[in-house]
């Protein structure tokens, strides 16, 4: 149960911190705290997401 949890949550906390890193450097370079987007919001908000999809999916699940 919990791996699934895990692994959807580190596959969507790795995109949110992607997106929330990268993000705002291709959008205003000359920004210096655009990582800290990635690192502080969406990347544990992005795990955080995945624990809950992770958990759902795992509870719809037909018993095995």
């Amino acid at each position: 149960m919990f791996n699934r949890m895990f692994k959807y949550g580190l596959i969507l906390g790795a995109i949110g911190f992607s997106l929330g890193f990268f993000g705002p450097m291709i959008l205003n370079p000359t920004s210096g705290n655009g990582p800290l987007l990635g690192i502080f919001i969406t990347g544990p908000g992005g795990f955080v997401l995945g624990l809950l999809v992770g958990l759902v999916l795992e509870l719809r699940s037909p018993a095995h």
